[in-house]
């Protein structure tokens, strides 16, 4: 499974689950040991000594009933993860470090992808894209609303509005964390 971090939940992308309904628009709770690797911004393996392997009968959590499992947080290095990547084992196994290391290699590689499909842009309209832009490129309240062509009130309910759902506080955190988005929100076409 590869899923984003939004609101505190992860917002599924990819699952290997042969279910036609998922895995978009569905969202899971953060486990114990999701939040771990992601608070140590480091891969974890879980592997249990006995095979538990879940009854088809009964649709149980694949995540807490499976023996083997492996957690990898996706980001760039030193850098809040913006998801996580999750596989995992039907019978008793045991991960090798390589394969951690490469589980953690995939995360940092599918940071771009993530935050495309799922990071802080995709909540942004297209208005409000563009005035995210303006904000990086450093422009004022007052020049933002002359190149919207809108006036000052509407132009600061826009720009508040895109500082909430960004989660940031003002103006300049959004043009410092511009490089950090700006690959996503130049796929998401403007």
């Amino acid at each position: 499974m590869l899923a984003a971090l939004r609101d505190g939940k992860l917002k599924v992308l990819a699952d290997s689950s042969p279910e036609l309904d998922r895995p978009y628009r569905r969202t899971r709770p953060l486990t114990h040991l999701a939040r771990r690797c992601l608070h140590e911004r480091r891969p974890l393996s879980v592997s249990s000594l006995g095979d538990l392997l879940p009854d088809p009968a009964r649709h149980a959590d694949w995540e807490l009933d499976w023996p083997a499992l492996l957690y990898a947080p996706v980001g760039l290095p030193d850098q809040r993860p913006v998801g996580l990547l999750l596989a995992g084992a039907r019978a008793g196994y045991w991960y090798r470090q390589q394969e951690i290391d490469y589980a953690a290699a995939l995360g940092v590689a599918l940071t771009g992808l993530v935050l495309t499909l799922g990071g802080p842009l995709t909540r942004l309209s297209r208005r409000e894209l563009e005035v995210a832009r303006l904000i990086a490129q450093g422009l004022s309240l007052a020049e933002t609303s002359v190149a919207l062509g809108l006036c000052q009130e509407e132009a600061r309910d826009l720009v508040g509005r895109v500082l909430r759902k960004l989660s940031v506080r003002s103006p300049g955190q959004v043009a410092e964390q511009w490089t950090r988005l700006e690959p996503a929100a130049s796929r998401q076409g403007a």
